[in-house]
């Protein structure tokens, strides 16, 4: 268990060896005396390890010759070795302290500003603001009100809605969500007309106001007129201009094509491997080991350590192990169905978020191909949407 292991540490402990014929009744003699012996490992007929207190230690050698067994420690472990150890070198302990109180004042401040979720408004424009309200490259992280530059941010820049800073080690992420403005209105009194804003085949149109020019089966591309607001009449001895508006549905068509290889050359691990260390401090990355890599093929398997966090403080330390193992490729053919399903599963996942929400999907065509070893699919996504634009007639 954990808490034993902690307690065995800063209490201290030893590793011994003990050898003799005798060992069984040296065991015997400890569990007798109540001396705890943990992580016995009988090594040979005549030889065994084992771990025991400092204090159990001491009982021991009283009773070593009891048993006519030699013993000899193997390793000192444990926090009062540490310290009698660390207590020889005081200015190596001073300089480790010295060195941990400098480390947490550089990584106190910001050295980077990360932008995300921002679409309409400029990386520059944000850290602009945030620059004016306080956030600053070189910014004291615990001198910031966090919340106050969050409100701020809100209040100089319209086009957000929400924002949210977090400082992650001596990065400043800046999260934002930017506002969905509704399209301008336009005042009934102007006079309008209504155009098409995507392509698609003319379904249902009605016109509310003013003439429709198109009709059912009409195909039709962003900009053309759709329900007009000059009204001509035998009547009118000039046209009329009214506010034209309606609601005009069309059959849209969104289209992908993808492909894939049936046939994948994998790779599989071999015993020869080489391994290399890096330390990553922030942005700079200090390699222990160069040269190339002695295998034609490999497989690369990467291992990261971070310094432990403290008070929510991510130190910016990490050690990076790579671990090349030499591979052995060979070729692996993807069954066809499965092929098909990964195919159909990427070419929806890209079309669908592409249509837009309140469009209703009625139909879907799909159909593959195969060249060679390559599989394509071209999906064809059939849906009925709302297209109209108003505009001003000048």
């Amino acid at each position: 268990m954990l808490v034993v292991s902690l307690w065995n540490y800063f209490r201290g402990y030893v590793i011994i060896r003990i050898e003799g014929l005798g060992l069984e009744k040296f065991i015997n003699i400890c569990i007798a005396e109540q001396i705890y012996l943990w992580d016995i490992n009988r090594i040979n007929y005549t030889t065994l390890e084992a771990k025991v207190s400092l204090k159990g230690f001491k009982a021991i050698r009283k009773i070593i010759r009891k048993t006519g067994c030699r013993i000899y420690i193997a390793n000192k472990n444990g926090y009062p070795f540490w310290f009698s150890r660390v207590k020889k070198r005081k200015m190596l302990l001073l300089g480790a302290f010295f060195s941990l109180i400098f480390l947490v004042f550089v990584l106190s401040f910001i050295y980077r500003i990360d932008v995300e979720g921002n679409t309409l408004v400029s990386d520059e424009q944000i850290i602009k603001t945030l620059n004016k309200s306080g956030l600053t490259i070189g910014s004291n992280r615990y001198r910031l009100d966090l919340r106050e530059i969050e409100n701020n941010m809100l209040l100089e820049v319209n086009e957000l809605s929400w924002i949210g800073i977090e400082i992650n080690g001596v990065t400043a992420k800046i999260k934002v969500v930017e506002k969905v403005f509704p399209p301008e209105k336009i005042d009934k009194e102007m006079p309008t007309n209504v155009v098409a804003k995507n392509n698609g085949v003319i379904h249902r149109i009605i016109a509310r106001n003013g003439d429709a020019v198109v009709k059912e089966g009409d195909i039709v591309q962003p900009g053309d007129l759709l329900i007009t607001g000059i009204i001509k009449r035998d009547s009118l001895e000039t046209p009329m201009l009214v506010h034209a508006y309606g609601e005009v549905f069309a059959k849209t068509y969104y289209e992908t094509t993808k492909s894939i290889n049936l046939v994948e050359i994998k790779k599989e691990k071999t015993e020869n491997m080489i391994s290399r260390r890096t330390i990553k401090l922030g942005d700079m990355v200090i390699a222990f080991s160069r040269g190339d890599i002695p295998f034609n093929s490999y497989v690369l398997e990467t291992k990261v350590k971070r310094l432990i966090s403290w008070r929510k403080i991510n130190f910016p330390v990490e050690i990076i192990t790579e671990e090349y193992y030499e591979a052995v490729e060979y070729e692996h053919k993807l069954d066809i169905n499965d092929a098909k399903s990964k195919l159909h599963e990427l070419a929806v996942e890209e079309l669908v978020p592409t249509i837009p929400e309140d469009s209703e999907i009625v139909n879907s065509i799909v159909s593959f191909s195969q060249k060679g070893d390559v599989l394509y699919l071209d999906l064809v996504i059939e849906a009925i949407e709302e297209i109209s634009e108003q505009i001003i007639i000048n």
